[in-house]
């Protein structure tokens, strides 16, 4: 088979592989589609995350290593001790990996923040191939109508709705959302869907703006002037943080009320400064949000429902597993701004 192994600093080789076998507790899957995450993106201009000398807490693996775990496929078989997964099932897949032992995976019921927590793709193997193994705790089962092809994003999605879960819902609230990348447009569609009263993505470029007010929401276009002095005049019960810049950070908590929120998602390279007395003041409170546990099923029965419109022009560009590098990574490199999902057809199954 056909894979994509990062082996260092923009250093990804596309190879043929034998198949990966089974484990106790694992299930085959051929890949559909894959998507590239943030996440990769951050790894091939790495590393970030990806272990290199110290072998990973959970899976004791280091690079190289296969990419991806944004990803939909179906069953090819299960190791003989895991039941309900037969051949032909589509599925999708959480890409976090947990140790189901730690007080976060027992007794908070909270695997997303695991003491050895890993991901698929970043510290085992991953889907940027024509198969992957990975644990049957990760599986969800696609619902009968829902395209392999879209479905691929019901991952990052449910990032969004993590997010919103964790504020206690957003009904009725005036939403501010930091960023128009693909996290930024899932916590602005899980606040559409929550039934938030008013919500305002401010992005960079005008690339986003489309989706967004076909979809109810108002854009503000932070590359000009004019954007510029809009965003500085919003006001927001709940505001996301979702690229990782202390600009970005700094203009989501300007746009505070007085008890209202903030949600931080983006992954900061650099620890931003924190204005404490800003939030005591005014009695606001911080979250943080990371991944997410079950919202991937959550976020498919919205799907099945109806409730997410036009998913499909947040794929941007489609491409074969040959030209993940130029066509995928170099491209998002080029024109970051200008995309929301690239996918990766490996099958092609629908």
């Amino acid at each position: 088979m056909k894979a994509a192994y990062w082996h260092g600093h923009k250093d990804i080789r596309i190879r043929e592989v034998p198949e990966p076998e089974t484990t106790p507790g694992t299930v085959k899957i051929r890949v559909a589609w894959a998507g590239i995450c943030g996440t990769d993106r951050h790894e091939y201009t790495g590393p970030n995350f990806i272990p290199t000398t110290k072998p990973h807490r959970l899976t004791g693996r280091t690079a190289p290593l296969v990419m991806g775990h944004e990803y939909t496929g179906e069953v090819v078989e299960a190791a003989p001790d895991v039941r309900g997964w037969a051949p032909g099932t589509r599925v999708t897949a959480s890409g976090t990996l947990c140790c189901g032992e730690c007080p976060a995976c027992v007794d908070k019921k909270r695997p997303n923040v695991c003491e050895k927590l890993g991901f698929t793709g970043v510290s085992t193997d991953g889907a940027f191939a024509d198969y992957v193994v990975v644990p049957a705790y990760q599986l969800y089962e696609v619902p009968e109508g829902l395209d392999l092809r879209t479905t691929v994003l019901a991952e990052p999605l449910a990032c969004g709705q993590h997010a919103v879960n964790l504020l206690g819902g957003v009904a009725g609230e005036r939403v501010l959302i930091n960023g128009s990348g693909i996290i930024g447009l899932s916590a602005f569609l899980a606040c559409r869907v929550g039934g938030a009263r008013d919500v305002t993505v401010a992005g960079w470029g005008a690339e986003k703006r489309s989706y967004v007010e076909r979809q109810g929401g108002r854009y503000i276009d932070v590359s000009t002037d004019e954007g510029a002095k809009r965003l500085a005049g919003q006001r927001a019960d709940v505001a996301f943080e979702c690229v990782g810049l202390e600009g970005t950070l700094r203009s989501a908590i300007d746009a505070l009320v007085p008890t209202g929120k903030l949600m931080v998602m983006g992954v900061f390279a650099q620890e931003p400064h924190f204005p404490m007395n800003f939030f005591q003041e005014g009695e606001r409170t911080l979250y943080t949000s990371q991944a997410y546990n079950e919202e991937i099923g959550e976020v498919l029965r919205q799907m099945a429902e109806g409730r997410y419109a036009d998913l499909e022009s947040l794929i941007t560009a489609e491409i074969g597993l040959d030209d993940l590098v130029g066509k995928g990574f170099e491209e998002l490199e080029r024109n970051a701004a200008k995309h929301a999902k690239v996918i990766i057809r490996l099958s092609g199954k629908r």
